[in-house]
């Protein structure tokens, strides 16, 4: 039986897809887009949060189910990290560079943390193919000594 008077009713996610203040959960920022220390600083702690997360757990269960693994992922969009017209190749390559020398993330400038961050978030939301780590990049890259790296040059810029 149909509940009266619900057929009607307005969900919250009507509101919000006709606010023209109110962009999409996948809206992608411009790299020219300025990004705030506020972002930055979100960034760092949705980053800070996953680590911690990582190490708490040593990679028991299943990461993509993680609370922090979604606030990072969210972060990365709503923090300006993910931008539309950022090569998915620039990203890759500071991303290989980083793992390959984890000193390498204390120098970044924020162009090259935006790239990074883009390259990682995307990774995992058009390759994890239903996987417990998801498309395996963000789990790489948190067991490597380079999120630390980044998560204190973060904390720097």
């Amino acid at each position: 039986m149909i509940n009266r008077g619900m057929e009607n009713m307005v969900t919250r996610n009507d509101y919000l897809s006709t606010d023209l203040d109110i962009e999409p959960v996948g809206y992608s920022a411009s790299i020219f887009d300025p990004v705030s220390a506020d972002q930055v600083r979100l960034m760092r702690w949705a980053l800070q949060c996953l680590i911690e997360k990582c190490r708490t757990l040593d990679g028991r269960g299943r990461p993509v189910d993680w609370t922090e693994w979604k606030l990072f992922l969210l972060a990365g969009y709503v923090c300006g990290f993910v931008c539309n017209d950022l090569d998915a190749e620039e990203g890759h390559t500071i991303f290989q560079q980083v793992l390959d020398t984890s000193s390498f993330g204390k120098q970044l400038t924020l162009r090259q943390l935006r790239a990074l961050f883009h390259y990682i978030v995307r990774s995992e939301r058009w390759g994890d193919m239903g996987g417990d780590r998801g498309g395996n990049t963000l789990w790489i890259f948190l067991e490597s000594d380079a999120a630390e790296a980044v998560r204190k040059r973060l904390s720097e810029v």
